[in-house]
């Protein structure tokens, strides 16, 4: 993997993180016990929310650049890396638990993102 494809792909794993972080605590205060249009009315007035929504855009053409050098079917999977880091911020940020099953899983989702890595491109 070339120096540019690895740090666009920690960009954008950082940015997807962060996008569920601030989500997260965007949703967190929404009002949604009142119906559908104070449940928008929050979402959209509310800093985290948009700055998720920034977030996501910006995601976007992090993904975007990604998938201009790399075969959608290797890249995609790819993707899992994300869950990894949210599984960490999740403990880290919120106090989440982590259990024997979330670290075996973890285990799995590393091995296949770096079986996925060293595999040659088509692209």
């Amino acid at each position: 993997m070339k120096p540019r494809d690895l740090a666009a792909w920690a960009l954008f794993i950082g940015v997807e993180t962060a996008i569920q972080v601030v989500f997260k605590i965007g949703g967190a205060a929404l009002v949604d016990d009142k119906g559908l249009a104070p449940l928008v009315l929050s979402a959209v007035s509310s800093p985290w929310v948009m700055a998720g929504v920034v977030l996501y855009i910006t995601g976007f053409f992090f993904w975007m650049t990604i998938l201009k050098t790399s075969d959608v079917g290797r890249a995609f999977p790819m993707t899992a890396a994300v869950y990894v880091a949210m599984v960490g911020a999740g403990v880290w940020l919120f106090h989440e638990p982590l259990n024997l099953e979330r670290l075996v899983a973890i285990g799995l989702i590393v091995a296949g993102v770096v079986m996925l890595a060293g595999e040659k491109s088509t692209a």
